[in-house]
């Protein structure tokens, strides 16, 4: 039967996911990226730490929101796991927000830190930022921008070895994100989502109904889906359960969808409707398939 019963920190609370793995399985690849770059677990731990320390040294402290405006990658992940190390929440903003929505997304979260990409930047000079103080940029340079402290990504390094300091243990009933809904009917809002919760969801996609993992450490789970929504969220969290890989892509796209199953070892994927269909349209998806499923 399937347990109701509320996750141990151990089990559900990304700290401490992090940090087992990372002293347990240190060289076991976490993520794969489009340039061919991959992050092991240990890496990861530190460059969580790394990145933990940082925020804190920018002000954020455990249960306030920071937020993160950034498309798929290695530098989403990492603000994403600094978040989360010490205790503060991750709030990712969908990447085609502008004007009214970004305004009010940017006004409920009330962050006063952002790590925003420069591609993205001058947008919120046309908004009311609210609470809004400082702007880490990634992959570009600072431009000012009236009201706003715009700092290069280099403030995100530090030299921590060590997991940073908390006011207390993290418990999986904390707020672990807050995710925006599309806001079709009206203002988008924010769900706020526990690690308790986001464990549910992360074994729904990764064990049978009884419990059973049918995913696991030689498993890797594309994600495709953006980090903004819990389409990518909930599989890179699967996988951090488990001590399993994810493949992170920029995006859905139909013509390297299975060379890159291929290359990454895909064993899971989620595809809306319209992704599996465009997949079967192909004409040459049953030879691509056949070499993707036995390559070794």
């Amino acid at each position: 039967m399937t347990s109701h019963n509320v996750p141990t920190a151990e089990e559900s609370v990304l700290r401490s996911l992090i940090e087992r793995w990372g002293r347990e399985t240190p060289e076991r690849v976490y993520a794969t990226f489009d340039d061919g770059s991959e992050l092991n677990y240990g890496n990861l731990l530190r460059l969580a730490r790394k990145t933990g320390y940082a925020l804190q040294s920018l002000g954020v402290k455990q249960g306030e929101t920071v937020l993160v405006w950034l498309p798929n990658g290695y530098e989403c992940l990492r603000a994403w796991f600094g978040i989360n190390m010490i205790g503060a929440v991750y709030v990712p903003i969908n990447t085609a927000y502008r004007g009214g929505i970004l305004q009010h997304v940017v006004g409920n979260a009330g962050a006063k830190v952002a790590i925003v990409h420069a591609s993205l930047l001058q947008r919120l000079g046309e908004i009311d930022k609210r609470d809004l103080r400082t702007v880490v940029i990634i992959d570009g340079e600072p431009t000012p921008i009236a009201g706003l402290d715009i700092l290069p990504a280099s403030a995100l390094d530090s030299t921590a070895e060590e997991s940073p300091s908390i006011e207390r243990p993290i418990a999986p009933w904390d707020t672990q994100s807050i995710i925006y809904t599309s806001g079709t009917t009206g203002p988008s809002k924010g769900v706020l989502s526990s690690y308790a919760h986001l464990y549910a969801m992360a074994r729904g996609i990764s064990a049978d109904l009884d419990g059973t993992p049918f995913l696991g450490a030689t498993d890797t789970f594309m994600v495709n889906l953006p980090l903004f929504h819990v389409g990518g969220t909930a599989p890179s969290y699967a996988m951090l359960i488990n001590g399993g890989s994810v493949a992170m892509v920029d995006r859905f796209d139909t013509g390297s969808f299975w060379s890159t199953v291929a290359k990454t070892r895909t064993t899971m994927v989620i595809l809306l409707g319209v992704m599996a269909s465009f997949l079967m349209k192909r004409s040459d998806t049953g030879e691509e398939k056949n070499r993707s499923s036995t390559s070794p």
